[in-house]
């Protein structure tokens, strides 16, 4: 997918909401209810002044992500669940800027829970109907239900952190020489 860095930072922050909300296990444990925190750190990875947030405001929109992305190699699934995010959050295009930063799109006003999720709708939806769709991947770790998106050059990235990668190689190191 050719992106600017804006639409990049977009779709990984919609990413990181759909995990916030949508993940049952995170790199081993048990997912842990979201709080403003949790909402505001996904918000910083696309804007420096992140509004003040309820959690609740963005979950039913963050649940639609994660399921989207999760219907994924189904197209047509996460399509239509992404149209209806769109449709509910009324994304409409509007290039907006910070001072002394460039002009970029925005797809809903940055105020508010809605226009932050017609931004990230805008961001998978860009994702679906591009080449790209390959780099959305399920975290192999066992218990974990984390997506990312692979961002290396060789398309080769199995887990959502270093965290998950580490425990797969100690657990099977510990299977191997238990045996």
């Amino acid at each position: 997918m050719e992106a600017t860095d804006h639409l990049q930072d977009s779709l990984t922050a919609g990413i990181a909401l759909a995990n916030a909300f949508g993940s049952a296990m995170r790199q081993g444990r048990p997912a842990r209810a979201v709080d403003a925190a949790a909402v505001d750190a996904v918000l910083r990875l696309t804007t420096k002044r992140p509004p003040v947030v309820d959690p609740a405001d963005y979950a039913a929109g963050a649940k639609t992500l994660y399921e989207a992305l999760s219907a994924l190699p189904d197209v047509d699934a996460a399509a239509a669940l992404v149209n209806r995010l769109l449709q509910e959050t009324k994304a409409a295009p509007q290039l907006t800027r910070e001072v002394g930063e460039p002009w970029h799109l925005h797809f809903g006003s940055p105020d508010g829970a809605a226009g932050w999720l017609a931004e990230f709708a805008t961001a998978v939806a860009m994702l679906l109907g591009s080449a790209e769709l390959e780099r959305v991947r399920r975290c192999a770790a066992a218990r974990c239900d984390d997506l990312f998106l692979d961002s290396t050059r060789s398309r080769t990235q199995r887990f959502c952190s270093t965290a998950c990668q580490n425990r797969t190689k100690v657990a099977a190191h510990r299977a191997k020489t238990s045996t």
